[in-house]
């Protein structure tokens, strides 16, 4: 977690692993997550300052990872887990896991962005691709086959979470 920057505007980022996108000469990319004032509740800096707190007694000394499982001896989540707890959470959330998979919250996400009018240079750079990269447009900029189903979930377990 020591790649992790907390600001008075959200949280910085810094992805230090080499990914797909990392090459040399290369600047690895920082993901800032501002702060959500207006509704703290779906706020995802808040959320991992939260989830920071939280497993902060449980995390093992030796342990930098963000995201640890939730059982005893409290390893690093694996990306398989990470994987399946998303596709669970899908589910839950009356998406059809049969057609959407974990890695389809990118497709999705980068999707509803340019839907939403984010310019495309702050897709790619946000996604880790590069000015020049064609996978975007190739991709991922795809109609959204009914484009309020995933809002309408993510929206229905936000109402649930408010009421309780």
């Amino acid at each position: 977690m020591c790649n992790i920057s907390k600001t008075n505007t959200g949280l910085k980022i810094s992805i230090t692993d080499i990914i797909k996108t990392s090459a040399a000469g290369r600047e690895q990319p920082i993901l800032f997550l501002p702060y959500f004032i207006e509704n703290p509740n779906i706020c995802p800096a808040s959320t991992i300052n939260d989830y920071m707190d939280v497993t902060s007694q449980l995390r093992p000394v030796n342990i930098d990872n963000l995201i640890i499982s939730f059982k005893k001896p409290h390893k690093p989540a694996s990306s398989q887990t990470l994987s399946r707890w998303i596709k669970q959470t899908l589910a839950e959330s009356g998406v059809d896991v049969s057609v959407f998979s974990a890695h389809s919250t990118r497709h999705a996400a980068t999707s509803a962005a340019a839907a939403h009018g984010v310019c495309i240079d702050t897709i790619r750079k946000t996604a880790g691709w590069t000015s020049s990269s064609q996978t975007f447009a190739r991709f991922y900029n795809r109609p959204i086959t009914d484009n309020s189903a995933f809002a309408r979930s993510v929206c229905s377990v936000s109402n649930i979470e408010n009421n309780t």
